[in-house]
């Protein structure tokens, strides 16, 4: 497994406000990468840029709705809420 330049991940869980309920596909359309990048990323390093899944019985994968950016992992807006 590598690892970072300063030997440790920092692991951004799913928390009570983003459940884990992203396929991988649908977490990768949202950060705008493919499927195997997330996966890759996950065998390579346990995460992708901090982000880890919940990891089901049946051996899938559910990502909670979060977008990686350079700052860290953001909560995703996806509810069609929009503000007047």
């Amino acid at each position: 497994m590598r690892q970072s330049a300063s030997g440790t991940h920092a692991h951004t869980p799913a928390t009570a406000e983003t459940p884990a309920r992203l396929t991988t596909a649908e977490f990768a359309a949202l950060n705008h990468v493919k499927p195997n990048t997330v996966r890759q990323r996950l065998c390579d390093t346990a995460s992708f840029y901090g982000v880890r899944p919940l990891k089901l019985a049946t051996r899938r994968l559910l990502w909670p709705a979060l977008i990686v950016t350079v700052e860290g992992p953001v909560a995703a807006s996806m509810g069609g809420n929009s503000h007047a």
